[in-house]
């Protein structure tokens, strides 16, 4: 088997989505508020970089230190082609209560219930994961590839806890 650094993005999703799925984890569909990518692209700030940082630090504030989460971040619909940004992801949920601080904290770092910003209809969106989602992680992805100009070629965040989490896993189930 090969080792963690040579496993594809996809490959370590999957292996983070089993790690979660061990206790429970809250998906997320996030919208980043217009305004947020409005200023952000004006002033050449990569979107995922600051997403990283906003999640981490909502999450942090809310939820708990080192959180175990990903996201993908695409901007683009297999119904209306280019589209808003927003992210794809999931979040380990250990305690009762803890999907619903998911939501929140996830929310507020894409700019929605912020003072200040308008409220954006249907921008946030979640769920528990299920098992049976076997497609899960290719939907995740389904959009990684398309050319974005406001978007960089790297397109998957993964917290640091969610990595080593994953990678520990890995070595585990490989003997490495």
């Amino acid at each position: 088997m090969p080792p963690w650094v040579d496993l594809s993005r996809w490959m370590k999703v999957q292996i983070a989505v089993m790690a979660m799925h061990e206790w429970s984890f809250q998906t997320y569909n996030i919208h980043i508020h217009p305004d947020l990518e409005e200023k952000w692209l004006s002033s050449g700030r990569d979107p995922r970089v600051m997403m990283r940082d906003r999640v981490r630090r909502e999450f942090d504030r809310h939820v708990r230190p080192n959180l175990d989460w990903f996201f993908v971040i695409e901007g683009w619909s297999p119904r209306n082609g280019e589209t808003i940004l927003h992210i794809h992801g999931g979040a380990a949920s250990y305690e009762p209560g803890d999907a619903g601080k998911i939501m929140h904290a996830v929310a507020r770092a894409a700019g929605h219930g912020l003072k200040g910003y308008a409220a954006v209809p249907r921008a946030v969106h979640g769920q528990p994961f299920k098992r049976h989602k076997a497609g899960y992680v290719d939907y995740l992805f389904k959009a990684a590839r398309r050319k974005d100009p406001r978007l960089g070629e790297r397109r998957l965040t993964m917290s640091r806890a969610m990595t080593g989490g994953a990678r520990a896993l890995w070595e585990l189930l490989t003997g490495q």
